[in-house]
C-alpha cells in the first residue's frame, strides 16, 4: 500500500513539474513503459489522488487507452476505493487537526459547509458530480459520524459512472462529447433512483 502511494505520488509530482503536461496521453505513455507493473501503477495513481490533487479523469482515460474499458474501469475504481478508504480512515483516526494541515483554508471551509450531508442520496449524489473534489469528500466524511459501511458502498456506487465513461473514452481514443455527458447524467440519475427505491422497498419489508 505504501509503495503504491509513494510510487503514484512521485509520478504525479514529476508530471506536474517542469514542462511535462499532465494528460491522458502522457500518463498512458508512462503506464505502458512500466510493462507488467502498469496495472499496479494505475491503482497507485488513484490511491495517490486521494492525497495529491490532480485530475483523476486523466488516469481513467489512460487506463482505458492501455487496458481497455473493462480493465481500465476496474483498476481505476479499485485504486479510488483504496485511496478513499485510507483517507476516510486517517481523517477519522487523526481528526480535524490533521485534515486542517492537509488542506487549504478554502477547502476546509467547503468541508465545514457540507458537514451535515451524510444521507445516502447526498453521499451518492456528490460522487456523481465531477466538479466536487474526490479527496474533500473522503476527508469530510471521515470527520462526521457516518458509518464505514455507508461511506464504502455509497462511494463504490457513486464513482462508477464517471470512471466507466472515462475508461470507455480512453479505449475509443476520443474526447467526451455533449452526448457523453448527457449519458453520464442519465446513468447517474437512474443509478441513484434505483438505490433509493431499493432502500425504500427494504425499509417497508422490515417494517411489515
Amino acid at each position: 500500500m505504501l509503495a503504491l502511494l509513494l510510487g503514484g505520488g512521485a509520478l504525479v509530482w514529476f508530471l506536474k513539474d517542469g514542462t511535462s503536461a499532465l494528460s491522458g496521453d502522457t500518463l498512458a505513455a508512462y503506464i505502458k513503459s512500466w510493462g507488467i507493473w502498469g496495472k499496479l501503477g494505475v491503482v497507485g495513481l488513484m490511491v495517490a489522488h486521494s492525497f495529491i490533487p490532480f485530475p483523476a479523469e486523466f488516469v481513467a482515460i489512460a487506463a482505458g487507452m492501455c487496458f481497455g474499458t473493462v480493465w481500465g474501469t476496474l483498476l481505476t475504481w479499485a485504486g479510488a476505493m483504496i485511496g478513499g478508504l485510507v483517507a476516510f480512515g486517517i481523517a477519522r483516526k487523526l481528526g480535524r487537526p490533521f485534515v486542517a494541515d492537509m488542506l487549504k483554508p478554502e477547502q476546509l471551509a467547503k468541508i465545514d459547509n457540507g458537514a451535515g450531508i451524510t444521507s445516502v442520496p447526498a453521499m451518492i449524489g456528490v460522487r456523481l458530480m465531477p466538479v466536487i473534489a474526490f479527496n474533500l469528500i473522503n476527508y469530510g466524511a471521515g470527520l462526521t459520524d457516518v458509518s464505514w459501511w455507508r461511506f464504502t458502498w455509497t462511494m463504490a456506487i457513486g464513482i462508477l459512472p464517471l470512471t466507466l465513461l472515462m475508461a470507455l473514452l480512453g479505449d475509443q481514443m476520443r474526447e467526451p462529447t455533449i452526448a457523453d455527458w448527457m449519458a453520464l447524467l442519465g446513468a447517474s440519475v437512474a443509478m441513484l433512483t434505483i438505490v433509493l427505491l431499493a432502500r425504500r422497498i427494504g425499509t417497508r419489508g422490515t417494517s411489515n
